[in-house]
This record gives C-alpha cells, structure tokens and sequence, in this order.
C-alpha cells in the first residue's frame, strides 16, 4: 500500500466545490483516464480507469463506493476496487476528502491509500506511483476549477 496526500485549491466557495465533488455524474469526467459507466444506487459507481505508469499501461474495470459523508466537517470517505480489464491485476484504493474555506478559495485535501496487484505492483515503485498520483490530482484539480467556474458563469 501506497499512501498518497495531495491539496489542492479551488477558487469557489466550499459549499459549491462540496457539492460538486459529491456529484460523481459531474466530477468523473475530470478524474485523469476514468470513465463513469453505470449509477448502480447513489452510494455506488461502476467505471474503468487507464493509468500509465512509466512503460507500463494498465486498465482496470471496478466500482467506486461512497461510504460515508460528514456534511458539517465537510469530509467524504470512498473507496475503490478494479480488476484489470487485461490481466490478473487489481487496484484498490481508499481515500478521505476533506476541505475547508481559506478566504475566497477552498482547500482540498486528500489522503488515498492505494494497493496494487499483478504486474503493475512489480513494477510500480512508490515513488513513480507518488508522482503520478500527484499529476492526476492536479489536473483533477484544474479540471474541477475549470468546471465548477463554467457552471457559475452559465448560472449567474
């Protein structure tokens, strides 16, 4: 297992970064590589992800589960299981949210702990999974900011 911290800032209020991290619809699209497949109940997501790591290209199919939700802390717990789509690999992944209002902006931070099986895990030093990790939070974070500032454009 790999655990991997990242903060962000989103320039929005926390009620609408909030709201819209808890709109796996919404926020799937900027995940780097992923792609929401299926809204199996309103705690429970099926998708597949693609993640290079250095030479390596592995995709993995799984579901995602929002497993707890504190409104008034504003922190979300999830966690994530994938089998590779080819191979006998899998990925797992738990990882809390939480964030807090620091002047006009909001600040993310999350901590996921990451397990990994099959050929990625030989090859998949903590370090590269630690850069890469960091790479997709930020362009997560670009993505998230980019979106939540269009549907504020569109709604004011």
């Amino acid at each position: 297992m790999v655990i991997v911290t990242t903060t962000f800032k989103v320039a929005a209020p926390i009620e609408v970064v909030w709201r819209y991290m808890l709109d796996v619809q919404k926020m799937a699209p900027c995940v780097p590589g992923a792609e929401l497949t299926e809204v199996i109940d309103d705690k429970t997501y099926a998708g597949k992800i693609g993640v290079k790591l250095g030479p390596i290209e592995v995709a993995y199919r799984g579901r995602v589960f929002l497993d707890e939700v504190d409104e008034q802390t504003h922190t979300a717990k999830l966690r994530a299981e994938g089998q590779e789509s080819k191979g006998r690999g899998g990925a797992t992944a738990r990882v809390k949210a939480e964030m807090h209002q620091e002047g006009a902006e909001t600040v993310v931070t999350m901590e996921s702990d990451i397990g990994v099986t099959g050929l990625v895990a030989q090859f998949g030093r903590s370090s590269i999974m630690q850069d890469i990790s960091q790479r997709m939070a930020q362009r997560f974070a670009d993505c998230l900011e980019r979106e939540i500032k269009a549907t504020q454009t569109v709604s004011t």
